[in-house]
């Protein structure tokens, strides 16, 4: 099936700009770096899981659904961008949030709630037991409301499905034409990754056009073990959808854990200079979950040699700035009070 067959609505603001970095270029020495901004697909502040949703909230229209349930951390983007998207096409959003519920709502938390949002947490002490947790009780939910007469269309972190990840297999053909009408053949396309289904999708949409592009995640956290290979069998899915009989393995897998630092939403000095040095540059803002760190991974691996300074480099914003408004709680005390001096 041609990947322009399957039902999508298109409520994101697409194709995003790609964009040559010249200030920040010169700052970290890398002539020929260029950004892709998925911060400005558009509904509910934007961010790249927009593309996943215009497939699955499609996918869940045509079951005749009126309630959409997901789950994520108590910052999650991707709730976010779900219950803007859902609310838009008049369905109501159940969110499932991994975490304690803070004292005060900020960020993306403050939006989902503006956005009229029912929202449960769940306590646990890392994201693998609270997505387990979430699991169950999207599930007991689901049954409750459809014992009522509700259709409900529950999805996982992030979006990861086969159907979620088309939204990238399209992107990667996104880019590729864009990078054609530049003139550029992009060596490599440098993305935080989460749950995995943004990497997934683009492999197969590398697959798709036998693209020589290196497809580099820099991880956020350390989740979703063994990572690699969930990626791996997450893209075989999505290529059967499509009809590809390529068998992918973790070899088609690039992921670096370097740049993580303690944990998931914990910040690291690395990502707090690139967060800094972005804006201070290119007046384009970072986060520190998850953009913040792969723009460290990015300047890290340049550094390492690991990528030549004069290769040409996409970074892939996927969104998420409006996570600095959660302020101390994301950034860190020593972000903020660097800010003062």
């Amino acid at each position: 099936m041609r990947i322009e067959e399957i039902p999508r609505i298109r409520i994101g603001r697409l194709p995003t700009p790609l964009e040559k970095l010249s200030n920040f270029s010169k700052a970290i020495n890398a002539p020929n770096l260029y950004i892709k901004r998925d911060d400005m697909t558009g509904i509910g502040y934007g961010g790249n899981k927009i593309r996943k949703l215009e497939f699955l909230l499609a996918d869940a229209l045509s079951e005749g659904v009126d309630t959409i349930i997901t789950t994520g951390g108590v910052q999650s983007n991707f709730t976010r961008e779900t219950t803007a998207c859902a609310t838009k096409l008049g369905l109501k959003t159940i969110l499932v949030l991994i975490g304690d519920e803070p004292e005060e709502y900020r960020g993306n938390l403050l939006l989902e709630k503006l956005m009229g949002a029912e929202i449960h947490f769940v306590s646990a002490e890392d994201l693998d037991e609270g997505a387990r947790k979430a699991g169950e009780l999207m599930n007991s939910i689901s049954e409750e409301l459809e014992a009522e007469g509700h259709r409900c269309y529950i999805m996982p972190v992030g979006g990861a499905t086969p159907i979620g990840c088309l939204g990238f297999v399209n992107a990667f053909l996104e880019i590729n034409s864009q990078a054609e009408e530049k003139g550029i053949e992009v060596d490599h396309l440098i993305f935080a990754t989460g749950s995995g289904g943004t990497q997934a999708g683009l492999i197969v949409g590398k697959e798709m056009i036998n693209s020589d592009t290196n497809i580099i995640g820099i991880r956020v956290g350390r989740m979703f073990e063994p990572f690699n290979k969930m990626i791996a069998e997450m893209a075989e899915k999505t290529g059967k959808v499509l009809g590809i009989k390529k068998s992918f393995s973790e070899k088609d897998v690039i992921t670096y854990s370097d740049f993580i630092g303690e944990g998931y939403d914990i910040p690291t000095k690395e990502a707090n200079d690139a967060i800094k040095l972005m804006a201070r540059t290119e007046a384009i803002i970072l986060d520190p979950v998850y953009t913040g760190k792969a723009m460290a991974g990015l300047i890290g691996l340049i550094e390492k040699g690991e990528i030549s300074r004069d290769d040409t480099i996409v970074f892939w914003h996927t969104g998420g700035d409006i996570a600095i408004f959660a302020g101390e709680e994301l950034l860190g005390k020593e972000f903020i009070d660097s800010l003062r001096e």
